[in-house]
């Protein structure tokens, strides 16, 4: 029997690495896709920070209609709700607009691939909610 999924706090993942790539005509090249690595600060509901997070994004669809790139990441808690730690690891297609690597949904769906410690056994979807700019919502489970 599969352990119950567990939904771990909500964090709020705000990104922390530099501006983002500068803009790019529609249909530029990427020889091998062009990737990015992000390291992000986690923060709970409150604004407290909480962890880290780690992404690395591949672009791989780049039409003039339409522009995303696959991501994989992991949240690293290590003061949670209740002194909560772990990790959860993630993936998702990450839309992006017409002509730049800067996210433009305002909501996009990915899955949770498994998680560590107070995680552990969580599966399901990871629904991202764009913030501002640089910054998400994460909910997992």
């Amino acid at each position: 029997m599969p352990p119950p999924s567990r939904t771990p706090p909500r964090p709020h993942v705000a990104r922390t690495a530099g501006p983002p790539p500068p803009r790019e005509p529609v249909g530029t090249r990427h020889p091998g896709g062009g990737g990015q690595a992000v390291r992000a600060t986690v923060k709970d509901a409150g604004g407290n920070t909480i962890g880290s997070a780690y992404t690395t994004c591949d672009r791989n669809d780049r039409t003039a209609e339409t522009h995303t790139a696959f991501c994989t990441g992991l949240v690293r808690i290590t003061n949670g709700a209740g002194n909560a730690s772990g990790e959860i690891s993630f993936s998702a297609v990450l839309p992006l607009d017409d002509q730049a690597t800067v996210p433009e949904a305002g909501a996009f769906t990915g899955v949770a691939n498994g998680g560590t410690k107070a995680f552990d056994g969580i599966t399901g979807e990871t629904r991202f909610l764009l913030r501002s700019a640089n910054s998400y919502d994460l909910n997992f489970g």
